[in-house]
């Protein structure tokens, strides 16, 4: 399995980057909306961890965009997002066609479930 992580956080990059590698998930990892857009388009990623809340360029954006550019695939698209984010707005987002909500602090197990599926 490729994974693409997009977050801005480098620890939690980090974190995920090490239990991906250590469950023998193949990772890469953008720090931006921009160069994570980007990566979407051009690479072939099983699944995409998509951090909302990001300076300047946002997962919504990334997601806007993926939208414009009529890209396909977003049941390949998990949201990582902090437990600030309202229900409503995780239903928005999921009413795009976006596979699954993940929220931080992560718990493993769940993270892993939502990979598999």
């Amino acid at each position: 399995m490729k994974v693409l992580v997009v977050d801005d956080n480098i620890e939690i990059t980090s974190m995920l980057t090490d239990f991906f590698v250590l469950s023998g998930i193949d990772v890469e990892v953008c720090n931006n909306g921009k160069e994570g857009l980007a990566e979407i388009l051009a690479g072939d990623y099983d699944k995409v961890l998509l951090d909302l809340a990001m300076p300047e360029f946002s997962g919504n954006d990334v997601i806007d965009e993926l939208k414009k550019e009529n890209f396909k695939n977003f049941s390949k698209i998990i949201i990582f997002t902090a437990s600030s984010v309202t229900e409503a707005e995780i239903q928005n987002i999921l009413s795009k066609g976006v596979h699954s909500c993940v929220r931080k602090p992560v718990k493993m197990p769940e993270l892993i479930e939502c990979l598999s599926v």
